[in-house]
């Protein structure tokens, strides 16, 4: 039995949720369909079921339809969908990649060898030249998550298969153990800082947490939320605290709070804070 026979015997769940780029998803799947590995199961979540998605999905293929509860709850949902049906592995993808016909293949065996619980691989944009993410460095002190090599030209400058502060949530493999020990994303973010909160869980837990440049998925940056957006602005103001109260020092969260008073002038900012004091998360006031 070849290796890749051996390995089709774990059974990998797809879950990709989708907020209103019904074009964008349906070239998702198609490129999810044309996986060299195929012990798959697709499970879409759709948190705008007013946009038709769910009149153009295959038979096979499992269609949540959903009330909009962000990227955590809608992942969340769909997370528990695919638990029902003992997978090995669940493979998280935002509904605005592409993922090459061995990323599957490569992520299944990653996490098989080096006995890890997360594994991320390499994201270019749709150009597939100019790096999005190879690899997450976490920024304590400030509180922000970067991506290395992010608008860097792909010159294999990132090729080794290495442990990562975080794997995006844009493309997340992970391994069924971790959903059973660690429970599931927080709720509490909805949106941003939601796979950084889920990569320090399960490295608390004794997890390793791994980049693999091998696999290989393109991006189509920000499709959902706008890059830049007062939106994207109050998620990652508000959050950047949430992060910081549960996981880092004082020091580090008293900061963050000077830095928020210091933004007061900014009513997106302004409303972040005042619900980040008033304990309103999920979607909050925006």
């Amino acid at each position: 039995m070849s290796w890749l026979e051996k390995s089709n015997m774990n059974k990998v769940a797809v879950i990709i949720l989708n907020y209103r780029i019904k074009e964008l998803i349906l070239k998702c799947i198609e490129s999810v369909k044309k996986s060299t590995y195929k012990n798959l199961d697709i499970i879409i979540v759709d948190n705008s079921p007013e946009e038709g998605l769910g009149e153009l999905v295959d038979n096979n293929i499992q269609y949540l339809p959903n009330r909009n509860t962000g990227y955590t709850g809608g992942n969340n949902l769909g997370i528990k969908k695919a638990l029902e049906s003992s997978p090995d592995f669940i493979f998280i993808l935002n509904p605005d990649t592409i993922i090459d016909k061995d990323a599957i293949k490569y992520l299944v065996e990653t996490l098989e060898d080096e006995n890890a619980g997360i594994v991320g691989p390499k994201i270019l944009f749709s150009d597939k030249k100019t790096i999005w993410y190879a690899g997450g460095i976490f920024d304590t002190a400030n509180v922000i998550g970067k991506h290395k090599g992010v608008d860097e030209l792909d010159n294999e400058q990132y090729e080794k298969l290495e442990e990562t502060d975080y794997v995006t949530g844009a493309a997340m493999f992970v391994s069924k153990e971790v959903f059973q020990k660690i429970g599931f994303f927080d709720e509490k973010y909805f949106l941003y800082y939601e796979d950084s909160d889920f990569s320090k869980r399960a490295k608390e837990a004794g997890f390793k947490v791994l980049y693999q440049p091998k696999a290989m998925v393109y991006h189509e940056n920000a499709q959902s939320t706008g890059l830049g957006s007062p939106l994207q602005d109050y998620f990652i103001t508000r959050n950047r605290m949430l992060y910081a109260s549960k996981f880092l020092p004082f020091r580090t969260r008293f900061a963050l709070f000077r830095e928020a008073l210091k933004n007061l002038g900014n009513p997106i900012r302004r409303l972040a804070l005042w619900d980040f004091l008033m304990g309103n998360f999920g979607k909050g006031s925006f």
